[in-house]
C-alpha cells in the first residue's frame, strides 16, 4: 500500500467522483489517499476498521472466507463503492476479504469524522443507506448465482464481472492458468471440474488461452451463458 501526499490529487479524484455533493470541504481535506496493487489487501476478515474507504479508481475483488478454509465470491466494487460503511456505526469486525484487482485509488476517512458529519450531512446519510440497500440486494443475488447455477455459468458471469470495463474490451488480465485453483475455490467448484469447463469453452471458441492467460473471443455467448448475472 502507498500513501499519496498529494491535495490536488485528492480533490481532483474527489470532484470527479462527485464526493463534493456529499462530504463537506473540511472531510475532504482530511481524507488520505492510498494506492493498492494487484492481488493487495484494503481489508481481511476480522479487521476492526478505523476508517472508511472510497473506491475512486480501479476494481476491487470481495471473497468470504468459508469454515472448511475455502473462499467464496461475494462480488467485485468498483467506482464508487464504499468499503467500511457496514462497520462504521457499531465497529463490527470485518467478515470479507477484500483486496485489489490491478492498481486501485482509495480515498480513507476517519470513523470518528465521519460520524461527526454524519449528524447533520443527510445527503451523506442518504449516500450511506443506498450503499447499504445495494449490498443487501446483491447479496441475495450473489447467494443465488452460488447455489442455483451450474459452474460454467458462474464461471461466465465472473469473466463478464472482471472484463466488463477494460479498456479496450477483450483482455482479461485476472485468469492466468496459475489462478485457476483460487478461482475454482471462489467459484465454490474444483480445479478439475473448472479446468473441464475451460477447455470446453476453449474449444468452442469462446475464450482462448495464450502464454498462460485466458482472453474471450466470444461476448455474445459468455453474456448469454451469464444470464445477465454479474458479481457486482
Amino acid at each position: 500500500m502507498q500513501s499519496i501526499i498529494d491535495p490536488d490529487v485528492i480533490q481532483r479524484l474527489a470532484e470527479q467522483n462527485g464526493l463534493g455533493e456529499m462530504f463537506s470541504i473540511g472531510v475532504i481535506a482530511a481524507m488520505e489517499l492510498r494506492k493498492y496493487g494487484d492481488g493487495e489487501a484494503v481489508c481481511s476478515v476480522g479487521d476492526r476498521l478505523e476508517s472508511m474507504f472510497i473506491l475512486v479508481q480501479g476494481k476491487l475483488k470481495i471473497h468470504t472466507l468459508l469454515p472448511n478454509g475455502k473462499s467464496m465470491l461475494v462480488r467485485f466494487a468498483r467506482p464508487m463503492s464504499v468499503i467500511g460503511d457496514v462497520e462504521l456505526l457499531r465497529q463490527y469486525p470485518v467478515k470479507n476479504e477484500v483486496e485489489s484487482v490491478g492498481d486501485s485509488l482509495l480515498l480513507v476517512a476517519g470513523r470518528k469524522m465521519l460520524l461527526k458529519e454524519l449528524e447533520e450531512n443527510t445527503v451523506l446519510l442518504r449516500f450511506l443507506m443506498g450503499e447499504l440497500s445495494h449490498k443487501m440486494y446483491t447479496l441475495g443475488q450473489t447467494s443465488a448465482l452460488n447455489l442455483l447455477y451450474p459452474v460454467e455459468n458462474r464461471f461466465a458471469s465472473y469473466l463478464m464481472s472482471l472484463f466488463e470495463d477494460n479498456v479496450g474490451g477483450q483482455r482479461v488480465e485476472e485468469i492466468r492458468t496459475s489462478s485457476l485453483t483460487e478461482t475454482a475455490d471462489l467459484l465454490g467448484t474444483s480445479y478439475r471440474h473448472l479446468n473441464r469447463i475451460v477447455r470446453r469453452f476453449i474449444e468452442e471458441g469462446i475464450i482462448e488461452r495464450k502464454r498462460g492467460r485466458l482472453s474471450v473471443l466470444d461476448k455474445a455467448r459468455l453474456a448469454q451463458l451469464a444470464n445477465g448475472n454479474l458479481y457486482e
